[in-house]
């Protein structure tokens, strides 16, 4: 594996106290001390951002993961499963077992990282529902227990929410546009046949009886034809860091000032340390719900000069007034 260079840290941002309000990027607690990232921010020069919008079926870190690999950015058509699994001109895609909670008016979909959903499990379902895919001309393997990787036409060109964008959240305006895809009505089919597939199925009776919620349903995401180009998952020296994704998604703001906190003590001082000893350019990327910010640190070049005062605090301090205790916080992830 080669050495790291670019870090993309998913979900940065601190997270709202609810979906709707996340969407518009408050905050419902304070941010944690992160003093590793104030080090590494204050010492590097922003390098390059992105401003795009929570509805965009492709994440912020999705997204500068592709733009990091050298990749065309398609919203929503970036071939992570093909990538992932080095499936080169052939349609892919992963399927995730999910549970799909119904409410009065809408579904919500539960991820299943979130769902205790065990190895043989996964698989038991996965068998069962394999024969049905193989009409439609998809393959399915075990690619992870939490997701499977499936194989066939239909994916060639299918435009889909990442399930960082769905997990925890209503799904209906996620499908949006995949009524507009010549695979949508069979893929849909497929879909709607996996759910009746796994109602009575054993593995949910017997996570009945463990008092867990049950698997009945699937998301589709990573899907399209990866053309080869561009570093492997072995080969590339980009990161994509998703240890805030969980809490950040179901609005646990404790939890995701906790994950920092080690994040900042466990990757980033050590890999600060690692550029200042080695003397190579380093890239570090944090992102949020709408956008990303990227910075580049040079070891052994000067810090980057403080912000020009504004004119006001210029103007106060000739007249005598005194400057405030303490400066305000940067709000790095403003914007994200």
């Amino acid at each position: 594996m080669p050495e790291v260079h670019h870090l993309i840290i998913a979900y940065a941002a601190p997270p709202a106290s609810d979906a709707a309000a996340a969407r518009h990027g408050s905050f419902a607690g304070p941010l944690p001390p992160l003093p590793t990232l104030q080090r590494w921010l204050a010492r590097a020069t922003p390098h390059a951002q992105h401003d795009g919008s929570p509805w965009s079926l492709t994440p912020p870190h999705e997204h500068a993961l592709a733009r990091a690999l050298g990749w065309t950015v398609v919203d929503g058509q970036l071939p992570w499963a093909a990538w992932h699994a080095g499936v080169v001109e052939v349609g892919c895609a992963w399927l995730w077992p999910c549970a799909w909670q119904a409410g009065i008016d809408q579904i919500t979909i539960i991820p299943p990282q979130a769902l205790d959903l065990r190895a043989q499990e996964s698989a038991a379902l996965r068998d069962a529902f394999a024969s049905y895919a193989a009409s439609d001309g998809i393959e399915l393997r075990g690619d992870d227990p939490l997701r499977w990787l499936a194989r066939g036409a239909l994916f060639d060109e299918w435009a889909s929410a990442s399930l960082d964008r769905v997990a925890h959240r209503r799904a209906d305006g996620w499908w949006r546009d995949a009524g507009r895809h010549p695979a949508a009505r069979a893929l849909l089919r497929l879909l709607n046949e996996a759910q009746m597939l796994f109602h009575d199925h054993p593995v949910n009776t017997a996570r009945a009886a463990r008092g867990v919620l049950p698997i009945n349903g699937l998301w589709v995401s990573g899907a399209g034809r990866w053309n080869g180009h561009g570093p492997t998952p072995a080969q590339a020296s980009v990161r994509l860091v998703d240890d805030l994704t969980a809490p950040a998604t179901q609005g646990d703001a404790s939890s995701w000032a906790a994950a920092w906190v080690r994040l900042d003590e466990a990757l980033l001082a050590p890999w600060l340390a690692a550029a200042e000893a080695h003397g190579q350019p380093r890239w570090l990327t944090l992102c949020g719900e709408r956008g990303w910010r990227s910075w580049r640190l040079d070891p052994g070049a000067p810090a980057p000069p403080p912000p020009r005062r504004h004119w006001r605090d210029l103007w106060n301090r000739l007249r005598g007034q005194p400057r405030p205790a303490t400066q305000p916080p940067f709000d790095w992830w403003s914007g994200l």
